[in-house]
């Protein structure tokens, strides 16, 4: 067994470790992301469909849990719209809906990205893994063939 066998180890044990953390990073990233996606998908969607509700129709409004309020629509050609850090902006209906669908389509590009590059870890991370499985076995055979 050489010592270059075990620093050679070590470092890979320590890869592998770095590998593990990003992994496991990217995977809560990649669900704030599927979160982000689903939320403007139904936005989308809701905007859509109120697209051909009547002005004063009643609504049923979900409030969480299961839970909806009765509601009367208003005017909604004038729209409030979340851009970001608690800042909102009136925008028409148009607007609003293009506004949702270019971030649908950013959100869905990081997705995208988000997933290249958990691929690319876990096929390094894979090559690691057996790089250090060869090298423990080597350093083991060392040990019991200096016996």
């Amino acid at each position: 067994m050489s010592q270059e066998q075990e620093r050679q180890l070590r470092r890979l044990v320590t890869e592998i470790r770095v590998m593990e953390g990003t992994v496991q990073m990217l995977e809560q990233r990649l669900q704030l992301l599927n979160a982000t996606v689903a939320e403007l998908r139904l936005a989308q969607g809701s905007l859509g469909d109120l697209r051909d509700v009547e002005p004063e129709s009643n609504l049923l409004v979900p409030v969480g849990g299961g839970v909806f309020v009765n509601a009367r629509l208003g005017d909604i050609s004038k729209i409030v719209v979340g851009v970001g850090a608690g800042v909102s902006v009136e925008m028409g209906h148009e607007e609003a809906a293009g506004d949702i669908g270019e971030r649908l389509q950013e959100m869905e590009k990081a997705q995208e990205s988000v997933q290249e590059q958990l691929g690319q870890i876990y096929a390094q991370l894979e090559t690691h893994q057996g790089m250090a499985e060869r090298l423990s076995a080597e350093i083991q055979n060392a040990i019991q063939g200096a016996r």
